[in-house]
C-alpha cells in the first residue's frame, strides 16, 4: 500500500503515454488567395522561405495548403481533455500528445479527429505524401580540374576537405557565407566552445524537451550534446592550425531530436517537426547524421521494403521538404558490409547519401552501408572521408576528436553543397544533385557500394558557370580596397565594379585590376563624394561570351561601409599582400622586403597613372638587367603583385618601374642569403 502511495506521490499520471492524432481538416473555409486559411499560411513562413522556393514554384504558387498550421480550436480541446501538446506537424495537419491512455478513446471521437495510433507504430502509408519532383538534367561544359594552393591553416583537417576540392572553393572566397544550413543531431554545445562559439547560429530548438536549450539539460545523459557538437564542428569549426571546417561562415539552425538512450518512433516526430521549423525559417540545406530502421523492443521496426524511399516518416517529410527547394544530406549508415543496409533518411528519394571512403580514397570503409533500397534504387549516392575525420569535443575545447562513421562523412559533404549554394544561390536540389554525379570519381558506373563516388565540388563550381568570391574588403589609410577572386573553365576577360554612393542615384562602373601572381581583382574607393556607405556589386566576363553577376539577383547588392573589414581577409589574402597594400600612398610605388631573404619572395606596390601597362626591371650594380617583366594594367589605378626572385645572387639592386611615358620609378633592394 505505502508503495502505491509512493507511486502516485512521485508520478501523479503514471498511465500516460505518447499519441499521434491526425485532423480530418485544418479548420473551415477554401484556400486560395485573399482568404483566411491563406492568410495563416503565408504567415507561418519567412521571406527567405518565399525567397527559396522560388527556385522551384512560379511566383503565385509560394504558399501551400500544407503551410496551414493547425486549427488552434482543435489544439485547445485536446488539450481541455488533459492532455500535453508535445508537437504541432501541420504538413501532415497532426499533433503529438502525452495523455493518460484511459482518456485516448475521448480524443478518438471527437468530431475533428481524423484518426489516433500510438507513438511507437508506424505512421501508416496512406496518411503520407505521395509525390516527388523527378531529378533534372543539366548541360555542362568540359571537365577541367584545377590545383590551387591553399592558403588557410587547415592542420590535420586538410586532408578531409581536399578529398571532396572544398579546399579550392575556399581559396576562392567560397566559406558558406549568406546559406542557412539547418542540422539535425542529438545536441549541441557551441556557445561556450572556443572554436564554435562565434559561429553565426540564427536558430536552435529541443525537439525533445520543447525548449530553445539544444545543450545538454538536468535530464540527459552526459553524452547527449556530444554527437552533434562534434557533427556541428566538421562543418561550423573554425581554428586556424587545428580545425577550418567545410562551410565555417554559412548561418546555421540547430535542432535537438535525437535521444541518445533510445531509439523511437517519438524521435521521428522531433525529425519531422524540425524539417517544418527549417522550412519556416528558410533553410537552404538540411544535414543529418541520424538513422532509423529499427527501434526499441516496446515500438515496431520498419521492414525493409518500407524502406523505399518514401513510407518512413522521415523520409516522406525530407521528400516533401525537397520539394520546397531545400537540398537534403544524410548519412548512409554503419550497417555495412551487407548489401541492403541504408537507413531512413537516407534512403529516401530526395536525401544525397554519403557513404564513408578511407583517408586515402581508395577504399570504401566495412561499416559503410551499401543499397540497395527496398524499391530497387542505388545508394549511396557519394562518398566522403569516413575515419580519422578532424572534429571538437564537446567536453574539452583543447581536444581534437579522430571520427569514424558515416556521421562524419556527412557533414563534410553538405558544408561542401552549402558552399556552392554560397557560389550560385539560384541552384536548386536536382541541378545539384545532377552537378555533382557529372564531377565524381564513380560517374562512369554508379553503384551500391560506391555510388557515384567522390564529387569534386571545385570541378562542378567552376563547370557551372563563373566562380566569383564573397567580397573581400580591408581599409587602406583613406582609402577602402575591394578585391573579388572570379574562376572559370574559360579565361576570366574582366571583372567589372559597380558602385552607387549613399548620396548618389546611378551606379558607376569601374573596371577592376587584376593581380596576376595573386589571382584577384582589386580597386581602391577613395571617395570624394563624402559618402561613407556604398552599394556594390560586380559583374565578370568570360572570354567565351558568359557573364555573370554577384550577387546573383538583380534585387540584391553588397553594402559597404569605410573603414570596415569583412571577416574572410585573413582567411584568404597573404598576409604580406595586405602588409604591403597598407605602405602603400597615393602617388608613390613600394617594395617589400627591402631585405630579400633565399625564398626571394618580392612584393611590390606602384600607381599606373595614365599608362595601360608597367614593366619592372631588376638591374645589378654593374648595370646588368637580371630580371624583366611586363604586365597589363588599367590606367589611373594601382597595382600589385609578387615576383619570385629567389634565383638571384646574393648583393645590391636597383628595382625600375617603367610606365609608357615619364621616367621610371627607381627602387633599391639587397638580396642577402
Amino acid at each position: 500500500m505505502l508503495f502505491l502511495i509512493f507511486l502516485l506521490l512521485i508520478s501523479p499520471n503514471i498511465y500516460a503515454e505518447k499519441y499521434r492524432v491526425f485532423f480530418k481538416d485544418k479548420g473551415e473555409g477554401e484556400f486560395y488567395k485573399g482568404t483566411k486559411l491563406f492568410q495563416l499560411a503565408e504567415n507561418s513562413i519567412s521571406e527567405r522561405s518565399k525567397t527559396r522556393r522560388a527556385k522551384i514554384f512560379p511566383k503565385d504558387s509560394l504558399v501551400t495548403s500544407q503551410d496551414v498550421p493547425i486549427n488552434p480550436e482543435y489544439i485547445k480541446t485536446i488539450a481541455s481533455q488533459g492532455a500535453e501538446i508535445k508537437l504541432k506537424l501541420k504538413w501532415l495537419n497532426y499533433i503529438v500528445i502525452e495523455i493518460d491512455s484511459q482518456k485516448i478513446s475521448k480524443i478518438q471521437s471527437l468530431p475533428f479527429v481524423k484518426f489516433v495510433q500510438k507513438i511507437s507504430n508506424k505512421v501508416p502509408r496512406e496518411l503520407l505524401f505521395n509525390s516527388v519532383n523527378q531529378e533534372s538534367k543539366i548541360d555542362l561544359k568540359k571537365e577541367i580540374f584545377l590545383n590551387i594552393a591553399e592558403n588557410l591553416q587547415y592542420g590535420e583537417s586538410y586532408n578531409q576537405l581536399r578529398m571532396l576540392a572544398i579546399d579550392k572553393l575556399h581559396s576562392y572566397g567560397i566559406f558558406g557565407e549568406d546559406v542557412l544550413l539547418g542540422i539535425l543531431d542529438s545536441g549541441f554545445r557551441w556557445k561556450t566552445h572556443k572554436g564554435l562559439k562565434n559561429s553565426n547560429v540564427v536558430a536552435e530548438f529541443d525537439f525533445l524537451n520543447i525548449d530553445t536549450i539544444t545543450g545538454n539539460e538536468a535530464n540527459d545523459v552526459p553524452s547527449q550534446d556530444g554527437h552533434g557538437t562534434m557533427v556541428f564542428s566538421i562543418i561550423a569549426g573554425f581554428s586556424p592550425g587545428k580545425l577550418i571546417g567545410s562551410a565555417p561562415f554559412a548561418n546555421f539552425a540547430l535542432a535537438k531530436t535525437e535521444s541518445i538512450p533510445f531509439e523511437s518512433h517519438f524521435e521521428e516526430d522531433c525529425f519531422a517537426s524540425a524539417l517544418e521549423w527549417f522550412d519556416s525559417l528558410g533553410v537552404d540545406v538540411v544535414t543529418s547524421s541520424l538513422g532509423y530502421s529499427q527501434f526499441d523492443s516496446t515500438e515496431i521496426s520498419y521492414d525493409f521494403d518500407e524502406l523505399d524511399g518514401k513510407t518512413t516518416l522521415v523520409s516522406a517529410y525530407a521528400n516533401f521538404a525537397k520539394r520546397l527547394g531545400i537540398c537534403l544530406v544524410a548519412s548512409a549508415g554503419n550497417k555495412g558490409p551487407r548489401d541492403s543496409t541504408i537507413q531512413a533518411p537516407a534512403e529516401a528519394l530526395s536525401e544525397i547519401a554519403i557513404g564513408a571512403v578511407a583517408p586515402t580514397g581508395d577504399t570504401v570503409l566495412k561499416f559503410s552501408s551499401r543499397g540497395p533500397t527496398g524499391d530497387g534504387r542505388i545508394k549511396p549516392d557519394f562518398l566522403a572521408q569516413g575515419k580519422s575525420v578532424i572534429s571538437f569535443s564537446a567536453d574539452n575545447p583543447d581536444t581534437l576528436l579522430y571520427g569514424s562513421g558515416t556521421s562524419v562523412a556527412s557533414p563534410l559533404f553538405a558544408g561542401g553543397v552549402v558552399c556552392l549554394l554560397s557560389a550560385f544561390e539560384e541552384l536548386t536540389p536536382d541541378t545539384v544533385l545532377s552537378l555533382l554525379k557529372s564531377f565524381a570519381s564513380n560517374k562512369e558506373n554508379p553503384n551500391n557500394t560506391l555510388g557515384w563516388g567522390i564529387p569534386d565540388f571545385f570541378a562542378s563550381a567552376i563547370n557551372y558557370d563563373i566562380l566569383i568570391s564573397n567580397p573581400i574588403t580591408y581599409s587602406i589609410n583613406n582609402r577602402q580596397r575591394i578585391i573579388f577572386k572570379a574562376k572559370y573553365i574559360y579565361p576570366i576577360r574582366k571583372v567589372n565594379l559597380f558602385l552607387k554612393g549613399e548620396s548618389e542615384s546611378d551606379f558607376k562602373l569601374h573596371e577592376m585590376n587584376y593581380s596576376e601572381y595573386y589571382d584577384l581583382y582589386y580597386f581602391d574607393l577613395n571617395p570624394n563624394t563624402g559618402d561613407s556607405i556604398f552599394q556594390y556589386f560586380v559583374v565578370a566576363q568570360s572570354t567565351d561570351g558568359p557573364e555573370r553577376r554577384k550577387p546573383f539577383y538583380q534585387n540584391k547588392t553588397f553594402v559597404l561601409k569605410m573603414g570596415m573589414e569583412s571577416s574572410n581577409v585573413n582567411t584568404i589574402l597573404d598576409t604580406n599582400y595586405i602588409r604591403l597594400s597598407f605602405f602603400a600612398s597615393e602617388n608613390s610605388s613600394i617594395l617589400y622586403p627591402t631585405l630579400l631573404e633565399s625564398s626571394g619572395e618580392l612584393y611590390f606596390d606602384t600607381p599606373t597613372i595614365n599608362s595601360d601597362w608597367i614593366k619592372v626591371v631588376v638591374v645589378n650594380l654593374l648595370g646588368e638587367v637580371v630580371f624583366e617583366k611586363k604586365f597589363k594594367t588599367l590606367p589611373n589605378r594601382r597595382f600589385s603583385d609578387r615576383l619570385n626572385l629567389g634565383s638571384l645572387p646574393k648583393g645590391a639592386y636597383l628595382f625600375l618601374i617603367f610606365r609608357n611615358e615619364g621616367n621610371p620609378d627607381v627602387l633599391k633592394f639587397v638580396k642577402i642569403y
